[in-house]
């Protein structure tokens, strides 16, 4: 039989521990910095978003306005994490603009393929007399029968 070589020591697990705290506190670091940067920014996303397409974020304010009418408590629920989660949000409304944007733009390039560009035209003079209309006459009540 042959004997595996462990060690009774307690250093393997407190290193263990130890790597897992700082790779936690760094990762909470890593997200703390990328939320300042969210915040200083969100205003200008917002107006970007805005800009691009508002139907964004009026579309957004339907969404927790029917949630609050079906049931309050997720409104309000929503409603504070909007607030609380704005440079998050300001961020997801630019994406979401500049997705419908590509998208408007991409059918748009669809439908000019399938069904053709325009092409401008010139009307040319031609030589040809005027057509001269035949005179009518009168329909009278005895044309009728024979």
């Amino acid at each position: 039989m042959s004997q595996s070589k462990r060690s009774d020591t307690p250093w393997n697990a407190i290193i263990g521990v130890a790597v897992i705290v700082v790779f936690m506190v760094g990762l909470f670091m890593l997200a703390r910095f990328v939320f300042r940067i969210l915040a200083f920014l969100s205003p200008i996303m917002l107006i970007a978003a805005l800009v691009i397409d508002y139907t964004v974020v009026t579309d957004y304010f339907k969404w927790i306005r029917n949630t609050f009418r079906r049931d309050a408590i997720a409104g309000v629920i929503i409603g504070i994490l909007s607030v609380f989660g704005f440079p998050v949000l300001s961020g997801y409304f630019l994406a979401r603009a500049l997705l419908k944007k590509q998208v408007k733009k991409a059918k748009a390039e669809y439908e000019r393929k399938r069904d053709g560009d325009l092409v401008e035209y010139e009307e040319l003079q031609t030589d040809f007399p005027p057509r001269v209309r035949k005179e009518q006459r009168p329909i009278n009540d005895d044309d009728m029968v024979r």
